[in-house]
């Protein structure tokens, strides 16, 4: 029984029915949107997709954006990695053209990976300069227990990982403040 023009069966529709994430996949830093605000978005997008017997997976599946979203995980393609320590590794990425990843002070993005099974989220700060163009850097410090961390280690150049974002941020602006108090002087 086809539910689309291109000749997609119900339990091919069902098998793209976003899955309702696990408290692992949430990195805690009080992302806006949370990974649980993206999967009722995503569920919803299904929803109005499925009901409609015109469309087809085909157009539902296809991602026409190469940028960094808050709302959707993009893919990135690893260009370089460099192990700068024991411990600790600068993974370079491509943008697409001379584009820039747009990151203000103080903003992360969240990485997606997969490790034995399960889905685990992280946020990461760009090490990149702002204004770097058809790049941006991430410097990543690998725990041996941690569970992120078995998935990038496990990164060579070529592999394909996926970032959204960005989030949060500081409000700055130059010349702002036109002195500084020591609070450690005055308390003595």
């Amino acid at each position: 029984q086809d539910t689309g023009l291109c000749g997609e069966s119900e339990d091919d529709w069902l098998s793209l029915m976003p899955t309702e994430p696990l408290q692992s996949q949430c990195c805690g830093s009080g992302c806006k949107p949370c990974v649980y605000d993206v999967y009722q978005k995503e569920l919803a997008q299904w929803e109005e997709d499925a009901a409609y017997p015109s469309n087809c997976l085909l157009l539902f599946l296809q991602s026409s954006s190469s940028e960094l979203n808050p709302d959707t995980f993009t893919a990135f393609k690893i260009s370089s990695v460099e192990q700068l320590t024991e411990d600790t590794y600068q993974y370079k990425f491509e943008l697409p053209g001379n584009s820039s990843l747009g990151l203000s002070l103080g903003q992360h993005i969240v990485l997606r990976g997969m490790v034995n099974g399960l889905e685990v989220q992280r946020a990461y700060t760009p090490v990149s300069p702002v204004n770097a163009e058809g790049y941006f850097e991430v410097l990543i410090k690998c725990y041996k227990a941690g569970l992120m961390s078995q998935y990038i280690k496990s990164w060579i150049e070529g592999d394909t990982v996926f970032w959204r974002g960005p989030f949060g941020g500081f409000p700055y602006s130059p010349n702002q403040v036109s002195y500084i108090i020591d609070t450690e002087w005055l308390s003595t």
